[in-house]
C-alpha cells in the first residue's frame, strides 16, 4: 500500500480513507472506511470500494459533473 490519505473523520475514531492497493497484480485506488482496533492499530473495514486504475478517469470525470470546482452546496 502506498500512501493512504483520510478524507473524512467518522465517530469514534473512524475514518474514509483513499490509497491505491494492487491485488493479484492489479492496482486498485480504494476508497474505504478504517477503524482503530483494541489494540489501536489501524484497520480497513469491507464497507467501501477499490476501483480498477483505469476507471479513475471515469470517476474523476463524474465527479467533475456531480460536484464542479468552486461550487460548493
Amino acid at each position: 500500500m502506498e500512501e493512504r490519505i483520510t478524507i473524512h473523520e467518522k465517530a469514534r475514531g473512524e475514518t474514509i480513507n483513499v490509497y491505491i492497493g494492487e491485488y493479484r497484480g492489479t492496482k486498485y485506488l480504494h476508497i474505504r472506511e478504517w477503524y482503530v482496533d483494541k489494540d489501536s492499530e489501524d484497520k480497513p473495514t469491507k464497507k467501501g470500494i477499490a476501483l480498477p486504475m483505469e476507471k479513475v478517469e471515469a470517476l474523476r470525470e463524474a465527479l467533475d459533473r456531480l460536484a464542479p470546482k468552486g461550487k460548493e452546496e
